[in-house]
This record gives structure tokens, C-alpha cells and sequence, in this order.
């Protein structure tokens, strides 16, 4: 009989569980950018939290985002303010730090958060509106002009597109700096900072990161999405076969 019980009690406990987890999963999902923007549209009391910093946030954002800095150290006292019953959007500029902060939301209790794939970038790509608090019409960081010069002469030429806060870009930046040192003379690895070169970075259509564009005689031969380890790098950038 004692044995029974038991059993009993874990498959309660076991059901329990699982009910729980999907209820995590149904809850906390990540969606493109046009399932994100029509539920923005259909769901009533959304909030709609941009994740990013505050100077990201002044520059553009999406019309009646909030904005709670993920990194920040008061994030969750902050996001732990939001009403956990009603639905919650989230995003960033490509994705990572959104998904990061979904995860806690859902930690915390939250009924529904909704992560924006690829963030404000792919919004963008979209041609979806945002707006600004500031004056945004400026060209800011590297000209094309600069851009053109840097990929142009005979050795090859990787830009590396990245972010301060994108860790993936983080993993990538030591294989990079191994690889420029391993083959100099063969290949140029010329980091871009984002953030810094905000124009440039939109007039290419860089919607994610981290993006290695490799040139031969300043013509784009490749591009690389995302993380790759050193030898795929290799065969990528023609080292090695």
C-alpha cells in the first residue's frame, strides 16, 4: 500500500512539473517580427519594454516602449514592478539581451513575455517605423568613403562586425586576433564597433551580429552570421582547405 502511495505522490509530482514547465514555455516565447508586431497590435495592455541601454533608447525606439536597462544593476526591482498578469513585449537591438531578460521574466512569474527575434535590427530591416527622442538624421561613426579604403589593396580583408555587449562577438574576438596573428601578411581582420558606427552599420543592413564580411580587392566575397569556430574561420577566409 506504502508502495502505491508513493508512486502516486510521484507521478503527481512529476505531472506537476511538467504542467509547470509548459506553462514556462507556452509562456515565454520568441517570435518574428511581424507575429511581434501584430500582436502589438491585437493584444490589449501590452508592455512593451525596450531592454537596452538608456543612451540606445533616446536614440530610437518603438513608439510607447519603457525602457529597463537589462545590465543594469536595479533591472529586476524595476521589471519586478510590471504587472506579472499581463502581457509582456520585450526587445533589444538583435535579440540576446531580450532573450537573456525573458528568461528572468519568466523566472519571476511573469503569464506571458514575448521576445522580438532579432531585436530593433530586424524591425528595421522590416521598414517598421520607431521613433526618437533626438535628433537622429546626423550620420554617425565611419563614412562609406573610410569603409571603401579599409577593404581596398591586394590582402584579403575580414570586417568584423560587432558589439560590446553581444557575447558571442566576446567567444569570436580571441579566434580572430589568433588568426590575424598566425597568418599576418595573408589576411586583415578589421573590427567594427556597431554601436559606434550606428550609419554605417544600417546603410549595410547589418541585422545581426556578430557578421564577418570577408573582401577580396574590396569586393564582398562572403558573409559570416554568428559564431564559427577557428577552422571554419580558416576555410572561410581561404587559409586553409
Amino acid at each position: 500500500m506504502k508502495m502505491v502511495y508513493s508512486c502516486l505522490m510521484m507521478l503527481v509530482a512529476l505531472t506537476s512539473c511538467f504542467s509547470n514547465s509548459a506553462q514556462k514555455a507556452t509562456g515565454a516565447k520568441t517570435i518574428p517580427v511581424n507575429e511581434y508586431q501584430k500582436m502589438m497590435n491585437e493584444k490589449k495592455d501590452v508592455q512593451l519594454v525596450d531592454v537596452r541601454t538608456p543612451s540606445e533608447f533616446a536614440e530610437e525606439h518603438l513608439a510607447n516602449a519603457i525602457n529597463i536597462d537589462f545590465n543594469a544593476g536595479d533591472f529586476k526591482s524595476k521589471i519586478g514592478s510590471l504587472d506579472k498578469s499581463k502581457t509582456a513585449m520585450i526587445y533589444c537591438l538583435s535579440g540576446g539581451r531580450s532573450a537573456a531578460a525573458m528568461n528572468v521574466m519568466a523566472d519571476m512569474g511573469f503569464s506571458e513575455v514575448y521576445n522580438m527575434k532579432g531585436g530593433i535590427l530586424q524591425w528595421k530591416a522590416a521598414q517598421l517605423p520607431t521613433t526618437a527622442k533626438g535628433e537622429t538624421s546626423a550620420w554617425k561613426g565611419m563614412t562609406k568613403d573610410d569603409y571603401k579604403k579599409l577593404i581596398s589593396g591586394d590582402i584579403p580583408v575580414v570586417i568584423d562586425f560587432n558589439a560590446k555587449w553581444c557575447g558571442p562577438c566576446k567567444q569570436l574576438k580571441p579566434i580572430l586576433e589568433e588568426i590575424q596573428k598566425e597568418y599576418a601578411g595573408k589576411i586583415k581582420i578589421i573590427p567594427i564597433d556597431i554601436d559606434e558606427n550606428k550609419s554605417l552599420a544600417q546603410s549595410m543592413y547589418v541585422n545581426n551580429i556578430p557578421l564577418l564580411v570577408y573582401h577580396e580587392k574590396g569586393e564582398v566575397i562572403s558573409n559570416q552570421e554568428g559564431f564559427l569556430d577557428k577552422e571554419g574561420l580558416e576555410k572561410l577566409f581561404k587559409l586553409k582547405e
